[in-house]
């Protein structure tokens, strides 16, 4: 079979079905620096110009999975590039094999039902550079609540884990020797002379058992860490 027979069958089948518009074949799409050439085109004629794209049909015999693959992604780089809102994939010449889709314009595109591909093309208006400029705008502002959303979440979880995870500050240090009574600081002068041995020990545990060095003021010492 040879793309010839499947591009006729398509043309045949835009023209039974949507008689309302015209169709092209091998119709010059250009795109940045290149061009390319799309099988079978539905548009709106203005002024004996081709006008407004409204379908694009890219027609292949019977392509392997891969170019199958590659089909779709040249179809939908012609629709980008004449903001077409309609596409086909046609493979064969059985319609049931065809997959349609929608451009939902800022380069999503949407898998549809035939039926829903008709429907479509029956409700078709051209769409103004104004709405795809209105649509491309919402479109930003919807990434950009998405990623504040985001970035907001990210926010809230480091804070609460540093909050969560956060060391308690260490407890104040004092000491006391083996036989004493009061608990002193480390540069205490009464130690210092004495050359006694000294333990340390959490001032709040030293403040239940010891009383304070009436000389290193301890307590003075402790409550100002």
């Amino acid at each position: 079979m040879r793309e010839a027979i499947v591009e006729q069958t398509v043309k045949t089948y835009f023209t039974d079905k949507f008689p309302q518009f015209s169709v092209s074949q091998q119709c010059e799409i250009q795109f940045g620096t290149r061009h390319g050439i799309a099988d079978v085109v539905l548009h709106q004629p203005i002024r004996n110009e081709k006008g407004y794209f409204v379908a694009i049909a890219e027609c292949k015999k019977w392509p392997l999975p891969i170019l199958r693959g590659r089909a779709k992604a040249q179809l939908k780089s012609y629709m980008s590039a004449t903001n077409t809102r309609y596409g086909v994939l046609a493979v064969g010449t059985d319609p049931r094999n065809w997959d349609f889709c929608e451009n939902k314009y800022n380069n999503w595109f949407a898998e549809i039902e035939r039926e829903d591909f008709e429907k479509g093309i029956e409700n078709w208006r051209p769409v103004s550079a104004k709405a795809l400029t209105v649509n491309l705008r919402e479109t930003t502002a919807r990434w950009w609540k998405r990623i504040a959303l985001i970035f907001g979440v990210l926010f809230f979880v480091s804070i609460a884990s540093l909050l969560f995870l956060w060391p308690d500050p260490p407890e104040p240090i004092v000491y006391i020797t083996r036989t004493g009574k009061k608990y002193h600081t480390y540069t205490c002068e009464f130690l210092v002379e004495r050359g006694v041995e000294k333990f340390a020990i959490y001032f709040d545990e030293a403040e239940k058992n010891y009383d304070p060095c009436g000389i290193c003021d301890p307590d003075r010492t402790a409550q100002s860490r």
